[in-house]
């Protein structure tokens, strides 16, 4: 009785020791998708495009990763006028890899064309971009919201010199391996 109670005391401890140690194991990579929009605004008018993005989310350890997104939005006043956009960020912070409340900041660019439904003409936009995010990570999955502030010498120079201001952001649900 006395080594079966040992062997059953043994056992729990080394469940419990690799469950405490897949917990504490960081998991460098998530997948997901997210809500996502962009507000392009002027002193005259804010045109405001929503959507739906794909993005991956690389850590290199808790606190410091890489970011791609992919969004695919239409216009909120004509569903007609598109907007692709493509953005590419470092994020350093904290909690990146790990379960927990995580928070960054990033820095990166963006590349992105406005197009009309049957209209052979594009408009392209890119430059630079900086921002932050909160986010929690669970195992499996992770939750975060993001917001950037895009550099706005395209969208002014197609304004005929106006000042922009230029936002995109999203809330997105990923799984993490």
């Amino acid at each position: 009785m006395f080594k079966k109670t040992i062997f059953v005391v043994a056992i729990a401890t080394a469940a419990t020791s690799a469950l405490a140690e897949e917990s504490a194991k960081e998991k460098r990579f998530s997948v997901g998708l997210a809500s996502y929009a962009t507000v392009i605004s002027d002193s005259t008018e804010d045109l405001d495009f929503s959507g739906f993005a794909l993005f991956g989310t690389g850590a290199v350890n808790d606190n410091v990763g890489f970011r791609l997104t992919y969004a695919k939005q239409s216009w909120d006043d004509n569903s007609n006028l598109k907007l692709d956009a493509l953005e590419g960020s470092l994020i350093a912070g904290t909690g990146l890899a790990t379960i927990g409340f995580k928070a960054y900041g990033s820095l990166g660019f963006y590349s992105e064309t406005l197009k009309a439904n049957g209209a052979s003409e594009e408009i392209d936009f890119s430059g630079a971009m900086f921002g932050g995010g909160i986010g929690y990570n669970w195992s499996p999955v992770s939750l975060e919201f993001w917001i950037n502030l895009r550099s706005t010498d395209d969208y002014e120079e197609f304004a005929g010199g106006a000042d922009v201001t230029a936002v995109s952001g999203g809330l997105g649900l990923s799984a993490r391996f």
